[in-house]
């Protein structure tokens, strides 16, 4: 990511460049128009939702088919706890995270006994279970017609100043999500991913680890849910299903595996081309797959690996002319 810096071999953020990216954002949320606005929020959201997953695919060896499940369900924690057990809404925005990690916990243990493909189609088997169960409760969970009118949408905000909570409860939480990957966590995470045998003979044990860094990644993911419900003021099994996944996962690839800021540059891209093409073309998803198909030849290490070669590039053409 852009605003890592190494200094000897411990690892700092670029607070100057997080401050300017944090400013430029909330005063494009103050003097653009709400469409833009609200397009800009879901960038934020989505953002998010694809670092946490990155967490999974760059970091821990594994690989999520449902990761969805984590963003839905922080969204229907929020709803069914102000609209089913009557909490006051602060409570269902606690709640949704914690109802997120809770299941991340649970399945997350039966996946990581599993390994590689394995696992993966487990953490489907699981998203598809969840998804059949808030499709068809309908007295719990509204079934096909979810939950709505639980929140004012936006909590009854302006898109503008919504869009800053948004952006401080993002920001915050990428910052925490960084910190995480580059503390002592991170790094046995990151051992477990690339040698799990040699980590094991370190004594760090496969499962566990890749259980905590799966536990993380559903909280954050149910974060970002939880916003986008408060975003939309309802929710629907849609956000539960594959689909969502498949978003977070294009998103992760696009900006770049193995890179800490492949979500935010891949949500950037792919949430700007969804918002741009839909309105312009019938098959916009196929443009963005030709895309996608693009980056991915240009460059197999994503939009990160394309920024980082332009700023070597530029870096090199200023020591030269100092030389």
């Amino acid at each position: 990511m852009a605003a890592e810096r190494r200094r000897g071999d411990a690892w700092s953020i670029d607070w100057r460049l997080v401050a300017v990216a944090f400013v430029v954002v909330a005063v494009a949320l103050h003097l653009s128009p709400p469409l833009v606005a609200f397009a800009i929020i879901e960038v934020l959201i989505f953002a998010l939702y694809a670092s946490a997953l990155n967490l999974l695919l760059s970091y821990s060896g594994m690989v999520s088919f449902g990761h969805a499940v984590y963003f839905g369900l922080g969204a229907y924690g929020l709803a069914i706890t102000i609209a089913k057990f009557g909490w006051p809404i602060w409570a269902g925005i606690v709640a949704g995270p914690l109802v997120s990690a809770f299941f991340g916990l649970v399945y997350g243990a039966l996946c990581v006994q599993l390994t590689a493909i394995y696992a993966a189609m487990l953490t489907l088997a699981c998203a598809e279970i969840t998804f059949a169960v808030v499709f068809q409760w309908f007295d719990f969970t509204g079934g096909d017609s979810g939950i709505s009118g639980h929140v004012p949408a936006m909590l009854g905000l302006s898109p503008a100043w919504f869009g800053i909570v948004v952006l401080v409860v993002v920001t915050l939480c990428i910052l925490a999500l960084w910190r995480v990957v580059h503390a002592p966590l991170g790094l046995t995470i990151r051992a477990v991913g690339e040698n799990p045998v040699r980590a094991a003979a370190m004594g760090h044990g496969r499962k566990r680890v890749q259980l905590a860094a799966f536990v993380i990644s559903a909280f954050l993911s149910g974060v970002a849910g939880t916003l986008y419900g408060i975003f939309h003021g309802n929710v629907f099994p849609e956000y539960v299903g594959v689909l969502f996944t498949i978003d977070g996962l294009v998103m992760v690839l696009l900006g770049g595996l193995y890179s800490f800021g492949a979500g935010i540059y891949g949500a950037i891209v792919y949430k700007l081309l969804d918002n741009v093409m839909a309105h312009y073309f019938e098959y916009w998803q196929l443009v963005i797959g030709v895309i996608l198909v693009l980056v991915v030849l240009v460059s197999p290490a994503g939009i990160a690996g394309l920024v980082a070669r332009v700023v070597e590039l530029v870096r090199g053409r200023v020591r030269g002319s100092e030389t």
